[in-house]
């Protein structure tokens, strides 16, 4: 074999390797954005279920997969605020969503900080969802007590102090599912 040949030889394998490397990296349509049925399957999962993370990263990477989720949020929601302002009063933060107040309620003596959901909605939301930048957080919601919701805000449980922190943070959105 000649010099020539072997080289345009090598040159073939080199650029058979580069191929099936650029193919193995680049990422699939499918896997760069999620179809509606994968979007629609997160947005209606229960608090602390398995998730698929394929989805999560496209939520977390694709500024449009997540416009789309929070529209699909958004639609199934009791009530929902893109981005709220809230209000802190002391001891006492409060928050507007939709047709309920989320009140915060540090300092007490004996307890952890609650979260009070007060709403005139005939149907009480049963999950909050809380999304800021790329994080998000999903609780599920006990049932009202005359007319309230209270959510203790323990901090041996990670996933509601991490709700009550991006509540408090008036650029997350919130879902009242």
């Amino acid at each position: 074999m000649s010099d020539d040949a072997a080289g345009l030889l090598a040159e073939i394998h080199a650029a058979r390797g580069l191929l099936r490397a650029t193919a193995r990296a680049a990422p699939s349509p499918a896997r760069a954005h999620p179809g509606i049925a994968a979007l629609w399957a997160h947005a209606i999962r229960e608090p602390g279920a398995a998730v698929d993370l394929a989805v999560v990263r496209a939520i977390r990477t694709d500024p449009d997969t997540a416009r789309r989720y929070r529209t699909l949020l958004a639609a199934q929601a009791v009530a929902h605020a893109p981005l709220a302002a809230a209000a802190a009063d002391g001891r006492i933060a409060s928050r507007r969503i939709g047709a309920f107040t989320l009140e915060f309620l540090d300092g007490m003596a004996e307890g952890p900080p609650l979260l009070v959901i007060r709403g005139e909605n005939p149907r009480p939301p049963r999950i909050i969802e809380v999304i800021l930048a790329d994080d998000a957080v999903r609780v599920a919601l006990p049932e009202p007590i005359a007319g309230a919701i209270l959510l203790a805000l323990d901090p041996a449980v990670p996933d509601v102090v991490r709700l009550g922190a991006m509540l408090r943070n008036p650029a997350s959105a919130a879902f009242l599912l």
